[in-house]
């Protein structure tokens, strides 16, 4: 975990680029610390709506089985700017995203048709996606 933070090494650039790269190699540095920030906290969040399960059942369970989600969401989001998607890999990137943070903003909804409507959108996301990626994967194949 030590390898995380250290600094990424660019080639060198000309005097008039320098400035233009050491910007670039901070936000770089930065879209990855979050990436990883908020990548742990949706672990721990997770980990915590198990043991809410056994352990805490009298807290309300909305917020914390929409954390992980929300948080895992915003992960993937951050991930997408640090590794500079190309526009096709980060629009699907953006429904696997919009899924996880749809999601997590129905567990906090209450029942009724609108909570409903946004899950089975939800729903869609996920297929679309999947969809998107066995027909990839099959005319890879062909």
């Amino acid at each position: 975990m030590n390898n995380f933070l250290e600094q990424e090494t660019l080639p060198s650039a000309p005097s008039s680029e320098s400035s233009q790269v050491r910007s670039l190699s901070s936000t770089h540095r930065r879209l990855r610390l979050i990436t990883w920030a908020i990548a742990v906290l949706a672990l721990i969040a997770g980990i915590m709506l198990l043991a809410s399960d056994l352990f805490l059942a009298t807290l309300p369970h909305a917020p914390i089985s929409a954390a992980p989600l929300l948080l895992i969401g915003a992960a993937y989001l951050a991930f997408q700017a640090y590794i500079r998607s190309g526009p096709l890999d980060l629009f699907r990137a953006l429904i696997v995203s919009a899924a996880f943070i749809l999601w997590g903003i129905d567990q906090m909804l209450p029942s009724g048709w609108f909570a409903m409507t946004l899950g089975d959108i939800v729903i869609m996301l996920y297929v679309i996606d999947l969809a998107w990626l066995m027909i990839d994967r099959l005319k890879q194949r062909a």
